[in-house]
């Protein structure tokens, strides 16, 4: 036997060929069976890259214009939604700290005009009596004390005065104060922040 013979044929026999250019039965294909000759040949590959898949079939755009919608409306409300320990009251702003130093917990409340009311103000500030009562929660979520003092607002510049109030740091987790002016009132809280 030859070591270039074709096994497979009979002697004297020639070998079979297939003459055929590649991909010519597509050509047989019916209307019907049009998606399947372009994506065949790659007239109809799938769009590529993030954004061009993102909206490139109708569900798809819906989908991602539900998601931008989304994390819109998480950023405004949480810019918006404000803190539990800031606040405005009969045109004054407040802000409450809390925290723990050398077995002592220091409560303090700034309380100066809010950025409005100094935008349409003129002249002198007029004086505003507060009420302030404090409450301690201890870890456990139960009042531990509660201490309550007037304040007088009388800064004629419009800067910043405070409240302040100090307790004994027994275990103390979260801080509450309500402030009432002018027959409105207002509640802020804050964790204890510990030193």
């Amino acid at each position: 036997m030859e070591d270039n013979t074709i096994e497979g044929y009979a002697e004297g026999e020639e070998p079979l060929h297939f003459y055929h250019q590649r991909g010519e039965f597509r050509k047989y294909y019916d209307n019907d069976k049009m998606p399947l000759r372009d994506l065949a040949e790659g007239k109809n590959l799938p769009k590529r890259g993030l954004f061009r898949v993102l909206v490139s079939t109708k569900s798809n755009r819906a989908i991602f214009l539900g998601m931008v919608i989304c994390m819109a409306l998480v950023f405004v409300l949480s810019f918006l939604g404000g803190k539990s320990n800031e606040g405005t009251v009969g045109g004054m702003y407040c802000e409450m700290t809390a925290f723990s130093f050398q077995e002592q917990l220091l409560v303090s409340v700034e309380v100066r005009p809010s950025y409005l009311t100094k935008k349409h103000h003129k002249g002198d500030y007029e004086q505003k009596s507060f009420s302030a009562s404090f409450q301690v929660t201890n870890s456990d979520g139960q009042v531990s004390e509660e201490s309550g003092q007037d304040f007088l607002y009388d800064s004629a510049e419009g800067e910043s005065r405070y409240i302040r109030a100090s307790f004994g740091d027994y275990d103390a987790g979260k801080v509450a104060c309500t402030l009432v002016l002018d027959g409105q009132s207002l509640r802020l809280s804050s964790s204890v922040i510990r030193k």
